[in-house]
């Protein structure tokens, strides 16, 4: 076969080409930090890539999902808190208002109290979270949900539904409680959280105090107790699963890294040495080049 100077010179110029080609390779390689810049580079591994990338991003959103989880059982813990201490002042107004010795213009001082506590239980049920949405209206979160005529009756606007959080591939989690559960629907009971008060002090008006308003506020005040319980126990989940959703996204970022970053070190000897081969193909080309039969005459 006969080579000419024209092939001889093609050739040359292709091994420059290929040589800044591998050369940029390499440069974006470093600048970037990844190894796979194309899914052609490793095809295997380009996938892998792609499938840890989409399981730190579920569970990145899994921890975002327990840590509104979070907030949303603290806010209820904290507003619950308010509520006992309503419930143990009216309480204590209770007890004293049962006393033989209190008369009747005490009780109706001590009602008084009473009705201005029944107003503080109705705004505290009411409370709103930092979105403007209603905690103890189940599902209905933007109507108020609990309301009273100023004749005894007392009525729930939102319904019974919990909002429930996925924190993992296989869990959820209640990230609050319904108005209904809390306020309206008390174990051992006939009447309501707010009927408990408005009934103790239409007693004391009356000068006729029951044990029975006493015994309802204690189950008012367990119920909120057995709630709250419950709360506890779903914030410790939540840390629970929250450290393990850790666990799986630092082990997914390590396999990660060491599928798709560049190794420095590697790439560096590799730069040089591309750099190497480009000037000698660059040296060749420019050699060739001069070549000429003139050149021997």
């Amino acid at each position: 076969m006969r080579i000419s100077s024209l092939m001889i010179s093609q050739a040359s110029i292709n091994q420059i080409l290929d040589q800044q080609s591998e050369l940029l390779r390499t440069q974006l390689q470093l600048s970037s930090g990844n190894r796979i810049l194309s899914p052609s580079d490793d095809p295997a591994g380009a996938r892998k890539v792609l499938d840890l990338n989409d399981v730190i991003e579920t569970f990145d959103q899994y921890q975002r999902n327990a840590d509104s989880a979070g907030f949303s059982l603290s806010l209820e813990e904290n507003v619950l808190t308010s509520a006992t201490d309503v419930l143990q002042r009216a309480r204590e107004l209770a007890v004293q208002g049962l006393n033989d010795t209190v008369g009747s213009e005490e009780r109706v001082t001590i009602a008084k109290e009473i009705r201005q506590l029944m107003d503080q239980l109705v705004s505290v049920a009411n409370t709103q979270d930092s979105d403007g949405q209603y905690i103890f209206g189940g599902y209905n979160t933007t109507n108020t949900p609990f309301s009273g005529d100023g004749a005894g009756n007392f009525t729930y606007a939102g319904d019974q539904g919990q909002k429930l959080l996925q924190i993992s591939t296989t869990r959820q989690i209640a990230a609050g409680d319904s108005g209904y559960d809390v306020f309206m629907n008390i174990p051992g009971t006939t009447v309501n959280a707010f009927d408990t008060l408005y009934d103790l002090a239409t007693g004391l008006e009356a000068d006729a105090p029951t044990q029975a308003s006493l015994d309802d506020i204690d189950a008012v005040m367990q119920n909120f107790q057995t709630i709250r319980a419950s709360i506890g126990a779903r914030q410790n989940a939540l840390e629970n699963q929250k450290s393990v959703n850790d666990d799986v996204i630092i082990s997914s970022r390590e396999i990660l890294s060491d599928t798709q970053d560049v190794d420095i070190a590697e790439a560096v000897v590799e730069l040089n040495k591309r750099l190497t081969g480009l000037q000698a193909a660059q040296q060749s080309y420019t050699r060739i080049q001069g070549l000429s039969l003139f050149n021997f005459l």
